[in-house]
């Protein structure tokens, strides 16, 4: 009996804090990402121009890490959340604050399954976020993990987990 209530007390505690952490990142980027829903859906694009593509990159991106570079450990980490929607539109949320928005354009390379390029409505000096630099990326998609991969020499690798 003892033991049924303390697993029922811990499996309680152990809910509670996962809804509590889920429930923090929503309001942290709920403001920005209202801004974010408020731009027109034809902004960059008059269609989805990623539509039938093998896999769903649409949704809410928390960052998780880096790898690459040089010496292979990454960048420092510069944005928290990235935001991508319907006609290949996309945010970058810091500090709770949407600093910048841009679209996606798909580039046709045959050595890749999806390259694209992240083209902000600001510049890298005005916002200082690497993807914003480094824009450029292959887009891979494992479960709810989405890796932005460059694709040649020594630039950096960003991933994310869809919230």
């Amino acid at each position: 009996m003892q033991t049924t209530l303390r697993s029922i007390v811990l499996l309680t505690l152990l809910l509670a804090t996962l809804w509590s952490c889920k429930k923090t990142e929503q309001n942290e980027i709920g403001p920005a990402l209202d801004e974010f829903n408020a731009l027109p859906a034809n902004k960059y694009h008059p269609t989805d121009i990623l539509q039938g593509k093998p896999f769903d990159l649409y949704g809410n991106w928390r960052v998780i890490g880096s790898s690459g570079g040089i010496h292979g450990g990454g960048y420092e980490i510069d944005f928290d959340y990235l935001l991508i929607k319907p006609n290949a539109m996309f945010g970058i949320v810091r500090n709770g604050e949407l600093v910048t928005t841009g679209k996606i354009e798909v580039v046709n390379d045959p050595q890749f399954d999806m390259l694209v390029h992240f083209i902000s409505d600001k510049p890298y000096e005005e916002v200082n976020i690497q993807l914003v630099y480094d824009y450029e990326k292959f887009i891979g998609i494992q479960a709810d993990t989405l890796s932005l991969y460059a694709p040649c020499c020594d630039r950096f690798d960003t991933y994310l987990k869809k919230l």
